[in-house]
């Protein structure tokens, strides 16, 4: 073989080597960011394993939805608190600039005995924004714009508990605790895989896998879901032991739900579905003679195998309708009445 065709090959062999190691480089680089099933949140990414509470909610298109048009007229002012809570911290319009959001509750939140504080959470919210008009929204009321490893992050204070706003990428902020949007931070930065996030908790990815492609969701652990419902002594105390939770919902014209309890062993499963059976019958009886009710109570369904039970049901517009809060017109004041400062 003569010395240029020599050259010849080696020159070859190097391209065909790096290009099928570019190659397999960025198709490894591809399919780590796009192994997730369809209809599950790139976001879970930016969730850590140990999450207590994860929560998801399409916002464009409850916003869009008939029933949303529906009940616009009735909903109490005070129910829109959420919304005008992420306006007075951000100046964010969730209503025109979010498309979906996840939220996650701290695993160190299930086991906080004050539930009164609210929890320790994230919202990852995705949509259109303006960085620089959020960062002196922040400013103007006295709060602290810093780089955290490469990401944008305005702090500010509130009571003893900083709260923040990070920038993940242009189109997705992380909203909470300042230590928790830090770690969402640092989950989004970790390209080696080193720290294990949300898809690594097999048990909350199979809740997710059941429930992606509804409108909204939310799985976790029962402590965690029920110290946010804040249910009642005398009903916690007839619910037997459970594992995880999960409920969905698609929403459009109504309201079709499924809420799944993952119980501890098959005797717990079947004492929970004889208490979930009697609350049926109480509330059909109640509620017989209210036609608003009678299609919702006439939908539910019971199942599940095993250690699961699962329970179906759909509000009509006319039942959210009946149960939505009524806005509260101000009374006029009587004659001789001090007005309220």
């Amino acid at each position: 073989m003569i010395q240029k065709s020599r050259y010849f090959l080696i020159a070859a062999a190097a391209v065909l080597i790096l290009g099928v190691g570019g190659g397999l480089i960025a198709y490894l680089a591809y399919k780590r960011a796009a192994s997730l099933p369809a209809g599950i949140p790139a976001e879970v990414r930016y969730v850590p394993a140990d999450a207590a509470l994860v929560a998801y909610a399409d916002v464009r298109a409850v916003m869009s939805s008939e029933l949303r048009r529906e009940l616009v007229p009735t909903i109490e002012t005070g129910s829109r608190k959420g919304r005008q809570m992420m306006s007075d911290f951000a100046g964010i319009d969730v209503e025109k600039q979010v498309d979906h959001v996840l939220a996650y509750v701290d695993a160190s939140d299930a086991q906080a005995p004050d539930a009164s504080q609210g929890p320790r959470a994230v919202m990852l919210v995705q949509g259109t924004f303006e960085q620089a008009r959020i960062e002196q929204f922040i400013r103007d009321r006295e709060g602290t714009v810093e780089n955290y490893h490469g990401h944008s992050i305005s702090v500010h204070q509130k009571g003893q508990e900083e709260m923040a706003v990070g920038f993940v990428r242009p189109d997705l902020l992380a909203v909470g605790q300042a230590s928790l949007v830090r770690r969402v931070l640092d989950l989004s930065n970790d390209t080696s895989g080193k720290t294990q996030d949300l898809t690594g908790n097999t048990e909350l990815m199979t809740l997710i896998r059941d429930a992606s492609g509804s409108t909204a969701w939310a799985v976790g652990h029962f402590d965690a879901m029920s110290r946010g419902m804040r249910l009642p002594t005398s009903v916690s105390r007839q619910v037997p032991p459970l594992r995880l939770v999960s409920a969905k919902a698609d929403v459009n014209g109504g309201v079709k739900a499924t809420i799944r309890a993952d119980t501890a062993d098959q005797p717990a499963a079947e004492q929970l579905r004889e208490v979930v059976r009697a609350f049926v019958a109480l509330a059909r009886l109640q509620g017989g003679g209210k036609p608003e009710l009678e299609s919702a109570l006439k939908s539910i369904q019971l199942s599940g195998t095993d250690k699961t039970v699962q329970m179906t049901f759909a509000l009509s517009s006319q039942t959210m309708r009946a149960l939505a809060p009524r806005n509260r017109e101000p009374r006029s004041a009587e004659p001789g009445t001090p007005t309220p400062r």
